[in-house]
C-alpha cells in the first residue's frame, strides 16, 4: 500500500496506529488476541525449539525472538517495533511466548482477513526492490531429468534422452490455491471477445448423419450465432440509450 499527503507515516507514533508488535491483552481484546495468537506468533525456536525449522547455524533466520523495546525507533530499513514487557503471554508448544515472538501485524487487516499478513514499515530502497522482485518475476520452473543408474545399467541399455528430460512448471502453494479457488488470474478492460463472422445465411450449423432434413433446416431458422446475436443486442440496447 503506498500512502500519500498527510497519511503517510512520518513519526513513530505514527506506525503504532497501524502496525502493532505486541500480544493484546486477552480481557480487553478477545478477539483479536486469539487471531495473534493463532496468526502472527513465530516459533518457538531458539534455545527453547532448536529443531525448529527456521533455524540455521544455531539461530533463528528471522531473528527470533526479538528484544523488549519500549517505543517505536525508525532504523535504515525495517524499524523497530515497540515491544513491550507486559506480561501477556501465550503457549505455543507448551512454551510460553511473549511480545519478543510477535511478528508484526496491522489489526484491522488481521481481522479482516483472519490469516497470517505480515505488515511492515518500508522506508529503505532495498525494501522496495524486494517487494517489486516478488510482484514482476515470472513463474517458477524446475527442470527435470530422469536416468537410470550407472552401477546397475548395461552397456547395451538404450537412453532415451528426449522421453527423460521435462520442462516443467512449478506452482507455488500460494498460486496452486488461487487457481483452484477459481480467482480471476488477469483483468482486463475493456472486455474484448472475438467472434466468428460470416455472410448472410451462412452461418456454420452443426448436425449428425441421420438427422433429418427438415430438422436441419429447421435449426438453420431457429439458431443464433454469437456474432448475430451481437447485432440484435447493439439494435434493442442503441434504441435504449437514445
Amino acid at each position: 500500500m503506498w500512502l500519500n499527503g498527510e497519511n503517510k507515516l512520518q513519526t513513530s507514533s505514527d506506525i503504532n496506529r497501524v502496525i502493532s508488535a505486541e500480544l493484546p491483552h486477552a480481557d480487553i481484546y478477545p478477539k483479536i488476541f486469539k487471531a495473534v495468537s493463532s496468526y502472527m506468533i513465530h516459533g518457538p525456536c531458539g534455545a527453547a525449539r532448536f529443531k525448529s525449522p527456521c533455524m540455521k547455524e544455531g539461530r533463528c533466520s528471522k531473528f527470533f525472538p526479538k528484544k523488549f523495546t519500549s517505543s517505536t525507533t525508525i532504523n535504515d530499513g525495517y524499524p523497530s517495533y515497540r515491544r513491550r514487557d507486559h506480561g501477556v503471554v501465550v503457549e505455543k508448544n507448551g512454551i510460553k511466548l511473549d511480545n519478543r515472538s510477535v511478528v508484526p501485524y496491522s489489526p484491522v487487516l488481521l481481522m479482516r482477513y483472519q490469516a497470517h499478513v505480515n505488515t511492515e514499515y518500508c522506508n529503505k530502497s532495498n525494501s522496495i526492490k524486494y517487494l517489486f522482485k516478488y510482484v514482476n518475476k515470472g513463474p517458477d520452473r524446475a527442470t527435470i531429468q530422469i536416468s537410470s543408474n550407472s552401477a546397475e545399467s548395461s552397456d547395451t541399455t538404450i537412453v532415451d534422452e528426449m522421453k527423460n528430460y521435462y520442462d516443467c512448471r512449478y506452482l507455488s502453494p500460494c498460486e496452486a490455491v488461487w487457481r483452484i479457488f477459481g480467482f480471476d488470474i488477469h483483468h482486463r478492460w475493456p472486455p474484448v471477445q472475438r467472434l466468428t463472422f460470416h455472410l448472410p445465411r451462412q452461418q456454420s450449423i452443426l448436425f449428425q448423419d441421420d438427422d433429418q432434413v427438415d430438422v436441419v433446416l429447421q435449426k438453420g431458422q431457429t439458431s443464433k450465432t454469437i456474432f448475430l446475436a451481437w447485432f440484435e443486442a447493439n439494435t434493442i440496447y442503441w434504441r435504449v440509450k437514445l
